[in-house]
């Protein structure tokens, strides 16, 4: 992926929908928990998903195999 060198080499830009920039806003105004940021939730949301799609995940790997035997 391209860096932009004017910032930070440890950190990349994203594009979200207006729509859900505007989710993530009303739940950092609403103090709903704690995120003081986009990008503090973003980061947390993107960190949690990706410890769900895991190949050590317990309950992915459970998902896996439950959508295999359908």
């Amino acid at each position: 992926m391209k860096k932009n060198k004017a910032h930070n080499e440890d950190y990349i830009t994203l594009k979200l929908p207006r729509a859900l920039a505007d989710e993530i806003d009303h739940v950092i105004e609403a103090g709903i928990l704690g995120y003081r940021s986009r990008a503090e939730l973003v980061s947390d949301a993107v960190r949690r998903r990706l410890e769900q799609l895991s190949p050590n995940n317990t309950n992915r790997n459970n998902a896996i195999n439950k959508n295999r035997n359908k």
